[in-house]
């Protein structure tokens, strides 16, 4: 994959692109701005250290969810034309007459799209260590909470770029899909949060009556509340 030839071509093209430059910076300010919202407490200089470890564990929770909410959605808006940009370009047939296998077109394809997205992904790990100066998060809680949203992306992203594959690419299917993305996320999430598909073995989490859903492996917020010990799994 690192030599693959669509990959290189597309990475070192859109690499030097002012807009995906500019992505980066959004991407990093609603973070930030995020974890200044969620670090209020910080601001007052006579709170305990145990204060001081619940308002980084509160502000990691806050920053991990908007992370995956923005990776749950970014990732098909970078993948979803790639396709659609190789037929206006009138490229594709030509890729396809390539000695490319269709592994290679097809991973090469995806993963130079879905590189874009896990770079801003990883630029917003400095943000994440800044939630652990005062304890209350954990090195792992942190790279599990990123393997979450790399894979939450990769998923969205294949799906959106199958789409494309199947000539179904219209700007209305690309929207469509968008609104099952959020109704799946909203639907699950509510069935979850009830508390009607919580798993019996499981503890109770810290403060709250709520156990962990057996819907959390198939769904990236229910997933992100365990690995935050918001609804702890069984052992």
């Amino acid at each position: 994959l690192p030599a693959n030839p669509i990959m290189v071509r597309v990475v070192a093209a859109g690499g030097k692109r002012t807009r995906h430059l500019w992505a980066r910076v959004a991407y990093l300010v609603v973070l930030f701005a995020v974890m200044l919202l969620g670090g209020q407490l910080f601001a007052d200089s006579g709170a305990s250290l145990a204060q001081l470890a619940k308002g980084s564990t509160q502000m990691f929770i806050s920053v991990s969810f908007v992370q995956l909410l923005l990776m749950s959605f970014v990732a098909p808006i970078f993948t979803a034309g790639a396709i659609s940009q190789e037929r206006d370009g009138n490229t594709f047939d030509i890729l396809l007459t390539t000695p490319l296998s269709n592994a290679q077109i097809v991973f090469g394809t995806l993963l130079s799209r879905l590189f874009f997205v896990w770079a801003l992904l990883l630029s917003g790990l400095p943000i994440f260590c800044i939630t652990m100066i005062y304890g209350g998060v954990t090195t792992n809680e942190v790279f599990l909470s990123f393997g979450l949203a790399a894979c939450t992306a990769l998923l969205t992203g294949s799906v959106a770029i199958t789409i494309s594959m199947m000539r179904l690419g219209t700007r209305r299917t690309i929207f469509a899909f968008f609104c099952g993305v959020a109704a799946y996320l909203l639907g699950v999430g509510a069935l979850g949060w009830s508390g009607l598909t919580a798993v019996p073995e499981a503890a109770y989490g810290v403060g709250t009556a709520r156990q962990m859903s057996w819907l959390a492996a198939f769904h990236p917020f229910l997933a992100l509340l365990v690995v935050v010990g918001e609804t702890p799994a069984p052992e």
